[in-house]
């Protein structure tokens, strides 16, 4: 090998390792920062779900202070990849609507039926992880969960807790036949 080969190789490989580790923490920190209510809520349209979450048990209701971020529960977390990826996806579609939407024009009551589609068991059984084992201590609660832990059911943990995460959110959402309230 040549000696300039020979240098240039010696610096990419005493490179490599900074440039992986600055780009991993620099993703970690964008992960982050944009994960809670804080960076949520900077859009207008989300001021009706950010106060309803801090009204909930998992935002800032919670009397030990544990508070579920966003992206916990509105991101699947089954892995990496998955969790960047739909970051990414959701992120963007956000950023496009905020621009391009008639955003008074959403009526979030009626995409409230539609909850399954962007609230992720992976957030739920992520802090409930011990459920299973739990309902099966208690009957009632066992024969309520047994389809789902079983594989019997397609539905989803919102399919029979709507309001998680978001108490009282009709409260907040103004009316679509009237427009925003004071």
């Amino acid at each position: 090998m040549k000696p300039k080969t020979v240098k240039y190789l010696a610096v990419v490989v005493l490179l490599a390792p900074v440039v992986v580790l600055a780009s991993w923490i620099a993703t970690e920190t964008m992960v982050q920062e944009t994960a809670g209510e804080e960076f949520c809520g900077s859009c207008h349209t989300m001021a009706p779900m950010v106060a309803s979450y801090n009204a909930d048990i998992h935002g800032g209701s919670h009397p030990q202070g544990v508070r579920a971020k966003c992206t916990q529960c509105h991101i699947p977390d089954d892995n990496v990849v998955t969790y960047i990826l739909a970051k990414a996806r959701f992120g963007i579609h956000d950023a496009w609507a905020q621009m391009t939407y008639d955003l008074d024009a959403i009526d979030w009551q009626a995409k409230r039926a539609h909850r399954e589609l962007y609230v992720f068991d992976s957030a739920c059984l992520g802090c409930h992880k011990d459920l299973e084992q739990a309902t099966m201590a208690q009957p009632a609660a066992f024969v309520a969960h047994r389809p789902y832990f079983l594989g019997e059911t397609q539905m989803k943990c919102v399919s029979c807790h709507p309001n998680v995460g978001h108490e009282y959110l009709s409260r907040y959402l103004p009316d679509p036949k009237i427009g925003d309230q004071p």
